[in-house]
């Protein structure tokens, strides 16, 4: 096998770096590898941000959201994307069979009706619950690109399992917010042990069945996904080294290493497509007041004795995270170096992966090839090195509440790779501009001159039809 790319949804940066001495097989692909907490396509603030299907969709494809199209932006899908939704868009399956080798796609975020490919496709289509229903089990259906895939699999994979309501725990959130020493009712790691017994059987599952179908149908590429490691943190981060996703990151561990010693990859990914963190960390400041006032929905959630933030699901659980702005890449093999990767973005994980594989990268691409390779590189016009990307000074003048320029910040970052943006705004909110990963600086209003910037951005915010953009102003 020429490549193992283990794709764990929402995995957190801050627990897989900054805790990585409990991760060892991890660990040792960090120790070993390039390693980045790339910037995703997410908003920082509550309001609708991109999904996951879109950044798994720009990860398959190497195009950011605005030009494949796929997903919901802002607003609930009414249906979910299928493999076929990337027709024309040369997504990574096809561009790696038409280089003559063959893959396998195992449960993949956006690739249910399989479509035809060299390899296979086995897909684990479920309805999410989105509801405060009795039954919290979201059953998996096997769908398959090769009949002959239904032979290895033995029978069906464990449903997706969502928690408890807060009903079905003899709770109403609004005693909660009358009495938030309540919360740590739900807030336990015995409420959560059915969720990790879960996980560890589709770890067992999805391994077993991958195994067997090596063995006797292999594959030169093999990619493996679940969507459990997003749902957990959603419902359990609730405190610093949280027990409930130390554990599960833990079991992903240890059948990445499974994975490792059964199929011997030259090299092995493992990524996600953002991160995760708790509401607070929106308004991150030390004056609680401050705090308070700039996290328009305060009295929407709950305000925990620790800090931490939890509002009511619509499922009906309690659920503590929005998607974070850095998703995790580790790459380790022969061909790659040892090293830390900076400025790395969601689309530069298509070139850098084609590059891997010594596939030439499809035209239209925006990424780059990242420099971790102890080879030449063969897409040498895509490379990027250090100190070779210049970047501009860009002012952007607060104009709104904290929460609405969080949004237009974020689409100016997401949109112009090459700003190093400083705020211009109130100095009361200084504290939570600075420890946005996305700014560069801040300066107060009366503190402004022009001439020091290359470019001067404002935003706009339509509050009737929720049209939110930046504009450059010089």
């Amino acid at each position: 096998m020429k490549l193992l790319v283990i794709a764990a949804d929402a995995a957190c940066p801050d627990y897989i770096f900054g805790k990585k001495h409990l991760f060892p097989n991890l660990c040792k692909l960090i120790d070993s590898g390039a390693s980045s907490a790339y910037s995703a396509y997410v908003q920082r603030g509550y309001r609708g941000s991109y999904s996951s299907e879109q950044n798994w969709a720009s990860i398959y494809t190497g195009l950011p959201p605005e030009k494949h199209g796929i997903g919901a932006h802002r607003g609930i899908q009414e249906t979910m994307p299928v493999m076929s939704s990337f027709q024309g868009l040369q997504p990574l399956w096809q561009v790696i069979n038409d280089a003559g080798l063959t893959v396998g796609l195992w449960q993949g975020d956006c690739l249910d009706d399989p479509v035809q490919v060299k390899g296979y496709v086995v897909s684990g289509r479920y309805t999410p619950i989105f509801t405060p229903s009795e039954n919290r089990e979201a059953k998996r259906t096997i769908q398959v690109s090769d009949k002959r895939m239904e032979s290895y699999l033995e029978g069906d994979p464990p449903p997706r399992l969502y928690p408890r309501t807060l009903r079905q725990q003899g709770l109403r959130f609004e005693d909660i917010q009358a009495n938030p020493s309540l919360i740590w009712q739900v807030a336990n790691e015995k409420e959560f042990q059915p969720m990790l017994d879960n996980f560890e059987q589709e770890l067992a599952y999805w391994f077993g069945a991958m195994s067997r179908v090596q063995r006797e149908q292999p594959v030169d590429v093999m990619w493996w996904f679940t969507p459990t490691t997003d749902i957990l943190p959603h419902f359990t981060l609730w405190c610093e080294d949280n027990p409930v996703l130390i554990k599960a990151y833990q079991m992903l561990d240890q059948y990445l290493g499974e994975f490792i010693r059964e199929f011997s990859p030259e090299n092995v990914i493992f990524l996600s497509d953002h991160g995760q963190k708790n509401f607070r960390e929106q308004i991150r400041c030390s004056n609680q007041e401050i705090a308070y006032e700039a996290f328009k929905a305060h009295d929407k959630v709950v305000w925990m004795d620790n800090g931490y933030l939890a509002f009511e699901a619509l499922n009906g659980g309690l659920l503590f995270t929005a998607h974070s702005l850095n998703g995790v890449f580790i790459a380790s093999g022969n061909q790659i170096r040892q090293t830390e990767v900076t400025n790395m973005r969601t689309i530069d994980i298509y070139p850098t992966l084609l590059e891997l594989l010594g596939v030439e990268i499809p035209d239209g691409r925006a990424g780059y090839v990242m420099d971790i390779f102890n080879r030449r590189v063969k897409n040498i016009a895509k490379l990027v090195q250090p100190g070779a990307l210049q970047h501009r000074q860009a002012a952007l003048i607060q104009t709104h509440e904290i929460s609405v320029m969080d949004v237009i910040l974020n689409e100016l970052f997401l949109s112009s790779r090459f700003l190093k943006i400083t705020v211009i705004g109130e100095e009361k909110y200084e504290e939570i501009f600075r420890n946005n990963p996305r700014v560069t600086n801040f300066l107060p209003f009366e503190q402004f001159h022009p001439e020091s910037f290359d470019e001067i951005y404002c935003g706009f915010y339509n509050e009737t039809t929720g049209s939110i953009s930046h504009i450059r102003v010089r």
